[in-house]
């Protein structure tokens, strides 16, 4: 535990979370919509690829403190009639373009609170995608849900239509703490909300906790670690809070002096992976935690994880097409993302314009770094004859500055640089988000002007 508390201390630094590569802050502002329905024209010559679909659903009842996601709080339900139509007319522009790939391997809805949408609304939206696309057997079809909100018949709708995943966020189940991050969620809103998800037969359901929260203890802490592993969860994440009030002006609710010092933040993040390891998850890099009979943790072991915008994955798209507001794209090797204003990604799509914000079109080192970079990431190897296969270049000369800074790393064990090739050790997954750095081009132009989370 010492050599864990150790590295923490040394690799806790901000950095990017590696989702993509380049990641957005590289990015061009105003990035041409050409280049985008190009991409997705591209895309569509290789048909029998299946694709990953992502929708942005904004919405949320109440703002709580704490969170960084793109929202828009709505007490009032007025705006879903309006964002429902530029889906549907999102969704036909894109499909204009992808006239003969339609087949879909994962679906993810996220937001906001995706459950903020009625059943009927629910149900409606599910078929916008159901009636352009063709989810193939296994398909990964998942929402994020607020327990809070949580309406009886949602549930069961979302089992009805085929939905499999369920991620509830908890983040924490002390009173205190739910009040300073203004949630309000009871132990009773998850209780309900797991046990009515393992009666109607979803395949995995994932819990959300985040450590570094206001008024968070161990003891605090402790009961919330003990308590959600009672609900056997097949998922843990455990993310770091990000307190960054000149960013985002609405967490100058939270007083600074009720947030733990950097001491207790570590140790509360020592805390949960003392309990979750001993509890027999296992460590899926960086901040996920899976039960043994999880397919994720069987991917883990077996070194096939696939790292996409949408986090790890067992299986995914060669392609991933993003709808709604803020929502990226990953197609042909074009990024693009899409308006975050909620107002300003209606009007492009009502004009009949792809709501582009910005993007970046991959060059060929910019596609051979992010090989390596996921490669490492989801197999956690890298192996130089593989990159001589793939790309026909000379791993140990091309990455030559990246090898020296990661041998720096081989006296703390979480990396072994041999003559074959770069091995993160099974301490080093903990850490991958740090080990890759070295192979990111971008990141030294950008980390003096970009505010990335911290890596621990």
């Amino acid at each position: 535990m010492n050599q864990l508390a150790d590295l923490i201390r040394r690799y806790d630094r901000p950095g990017p979370r590696y989702t993509g590569y380049p990641m957005p802050p590289a990015w061009s502002d105003d990035f041409p919509e050409p280049e985008v329905l190009s991409a997705l024209e591209r895309a569509d010559a290789r048909k029998d690829e299946a694709l990953s679909l992502y929708l942005h659903i904004p919405f949320c009842p109440r703002r709580c403190a704490y969170c960084g996601c793109n929202v828009v709080v709505s007490p009032q339900y007025d705006p879903v009639e309006a964002y429902l139509a530029a889906v549907t007319k999102e969704l036909d522009l894109v499909c204009a373009r992808l006239k003969d790939r339609r087949k879909a391997l994962q679906l993810h809805w996220g937001g906001g609170t995706p459950t903020y949408l009625k059943a009927a609304d629910l149900k409606r939206t599910f078929n916008l995608f159901k009636e352009r696309f063709e989810f193939q057997p296994g398909a990964e079809i998942a929402i994020e849900v607020d327990p809070t909100f949580l309406e009886p018949d949602q549930l069961p709708t979302l089992r009805e239509l085929g939905f499999n995943r369920v991620s509830f966020g908890v983040q924490d189940l002390d009173e205190n703490v739910q009040a300073l991050i203004t949630r309000g969620q009871t132990w009773d809103h998850t209780l309900t909300a797991m046990k009515q998800c393992r009666e109607l037969g979803f395949e995995g359901v994932n819990l959300d906790l985040v450590y570094g929260l206001p008024g968070q203890t161990m003891d605090t802490f402790r009961h919330t670690l003990k308590a959600t592993l009672e609900l056997n969860p097949d998922r843990m994440a455990i993310y770091g809070f990000a307190y960054l009030p000149s960013i985002m002006p609405f967490q100058r609710s939270i007083p600074a002096e009720t947030l733990p010092s950097p001491d207790l933040r570590l140790d509360l993040l020592l805390l949960a992976s003392d309990i979750l390891e001993k509890a027999g998850y296992v460590a899926i890099g960086m901040d996920h935690f899976a039960h043994p009979s999880d397919p994720m943790a069987k991917a883990v072991n077996e070194g096939r994880l696939i790292r996409n915008f949408m986090g790890y994955a067992v299986a995914a798209g060669t392609d991933l097409v993003g709808f709604g507001p803020s929502a990226i794209s990953n197609v042909a090797g074009v990024y693009a993302q899409n308006e975050k204003i909620l107002a300003k990604w209606e009007r492009s799509i009502t004009d009949g314009h792809l709501a582009v914000h910005k993007g970046h079109r991959l060059s060929e080192d910019d596609e051979l770094r992010r090989w390596v970079i996921h490669h490492l990431m989801g197999h956690f190897e890298l192996k130089w004859a593989d990159l001589k296969q793939r790309f026909g270049v000379d791993g140990p000369v091309l990455f030559a500055d990246a090898v020296a800074q990661l041998q720096e790393e081989v006296p703390q064990g979480t990396v072994e640089v041999r003559p074959e090739g770069v091995f993160i050790t099974q301490l080093g997954r903990r850490f991958v988000r740090n080990l890759v750095q070295p192979f990111d081009a971008y990141l030294a132009k950008l980390s003096a002007k970009t505010p990335f989370s911290r890596t621990v």
